[in-house]
């Protein structure tokens, strides 16, 4: 299956360039207020070589269809240059209207960005030792019933903050549904009490977010990433024919989810009185909701990070501040929020401007390029020590971090904050493995603790 996915995004990546550039070609505003259209189609058909080289280079040397991937194809390869060469200057001169500033054409520049960071994970993937077909074994991950048993009593900590956090805290839980659906999962319907816990719990934050579309997201999106390595590296999924409706039912479902979910916010909060049922059943209003929807998840940041991005050529580079502006009150240092700065350009409370507009805001280029790399990087290492270890929390890792990273813009404080969420569901367990402690956790539920056993003492047994 893994080899089919990377097949499909391979060929739909393809099928969206040539329509994008022949949607540039043969809009006739387009080819009159922009110049060099046609060195544009050039450039970004000469991008889709170089991404099929890394692509098919990446298939060959990890074998695992990853979020390192998913990085890759989305955040570098649609955000970082499809989405900028679709908006050209005439069309983001048509998007500007009262109290919304559209940014200049930075199309080169992101060009310029993308070719290096493809140089450079070309580089790493013809270094990195080939994973071997040993990945693809029956037991995905090796779950342990103390784990069950630590990540339930975190979880139970972790509800009881969310009522005094509100909604804004419910994002804490996220490590712990994840562990517990996927444990679900992945050993086929297997319930305990720990697991049933889990997920009550992952339901009850589910229907308190039902109506936020991006902390819903935030709940479900590790989940399809978690069965993306588990359709990978396990032997009972090679059907790769299921692969492709499986996608289509997949878009479908986010796109029906987006659109009832956008209905009942603007009834719920807005005073609007839309009918859902005849809104979902005209195709006119499907058509604009899943336009709005794509450029939502990748257009947006296109105009959003290119504000920024002007922003700093008229009045300089932050170098660094805005990665710490949490500590600006200590060290007296001016605060500068991105997400703060980028919605005053669309009149809005928050909106945040993407990795690449993140980096160059502080170091430029450079800085636009280690943005990127640096989430690339820590998904491959996470899923390399994933592959040695089978380790649960690899696994949230890989998983919780980068929903906001791949679909809502999200910077590398967001990716630190996921981790975070991760190390905190797993803390207990971590505690105890730092004191020296194990736990067992039996059918009945008992809890039950023991010193572990120094080197010295196992030697000693086996002597004896």
């Amino acid at each position: 299956m893994t080899k089919k996915m990377f097949q499909v995004t391979r060929a739909g990546m393809v099928a969206v360039t040539i329509f994008i550039c022949l949607n540039l070609l043969l809009d006739k505003k387009v080819m009159v207020g922009d110049g060099h259209i046609w060195e544009r189609c050039a450039w970004l058909l000469i991008s889709l070589v170089a991404f099929l080289a890394v692509s098919v280079l990446y298939e060959k040397k990890r074998k695992i269809f990853s979020v390192g991937y998913l990085f890759l194809l989305i955040n570098v390869f649609i955000d970082g240059v499809l989405c900028p060469g679709y908006f050209t200057d005439s069309r983001l001169r048509e998007m500007e209207r009262e109290g919304v500033q559209e940014p200049q054409d930075f199309f080169l520049l992101y060009l310029g960005v993308y070719f290096i960071i493809m140089a450079v994970i070309f580089l790493y993937l013809l270094c990195v030792k080939q994973t071997t077909d040993e990945v693809k074994q029956s037991d995905f991950i090796r779950y342990k019933r103390a784990d069950d048993i630590t990540v339930f009593l975190m979880g139970i900590v972790i509800l009881f903050l969310n009522f005094r956090l509100g909604t804004a805290g419910l994002v804490l839980y996220v490590p712990v549904f994840c562990y517990f659906a996927a444990r679900f999962l992945c050993t086929h319907g297997n319930l305990n009490l720990y697991t049933v816990g889990g997920l009550l719990g992952g339901l009850y934050c589910l229907y308190q977010v039902r109506t936020n579309r991006f902390l819903f997201i935030q709940y479900i999106m590790p989940l399809l990433l978690i069965f993306f390595l588990f359709a990978a590296v396990n032997d009972n999924y090679k059907k790769g024919k299921k692969i492709v409706p499986l996608l289509i039912f997949g878009i479908f479902i986010v796109m029906a989810y987006g659109m009832v979910s956008e209905l009942v916010k603007l009834n719920l909060y807005y005073d609007r009185s839309y009918n859902i049922l005849s809104e979902i059943t005209n195709f006119k209003s499907i058509y604009d909701s899943c336009v709005r929807q794509v450029y939502r998840l990748f257009g947006v940041w296109t105009e959003l990070g290119g504000n920024i991005i002007q922003h700093v050529k008229v009045h300089g580079f932050f170098h660094g501040i805005t990665y710490v502006k949490s500590f600006a009150g200590y060290f007296g240092f001016e605060y500068v929020s991105l997400p703060l700065l980028s919605a005053k350009y669309i009149s809005a409370s928050y909106a945040q401007p993407g990795l690449i507009a993140e980096g160059y805001a502080n170091f430029g280029v450079v800085g636009a390029v280690i943005n990127m790399l640096i989430p690339f990087a820590i998904a491959e290492g996470s899923l390399t020590y994933f592959l040695k270890k089978r380790n649960v929390l690899a696994l949230c890792i890989l998983s919780v971090p980068y929903t906001k990273l791949l679909f809502d813009g999200g910077t590398i404080n967001n990716m630190i904050f996921g981790i975070t969420t991760c190390i905190l569901a797993f803390a207990f367990s971590i505690f105890l493995h730092w004191i020296g402690v194990v736990l067992h956790g039996y059918g009945s539920g008992d809890i039950h603790f023991t010193k572990r056993k120094s080197v010295e003492d196992r030697t000693d047994e086996e002597n004896i």
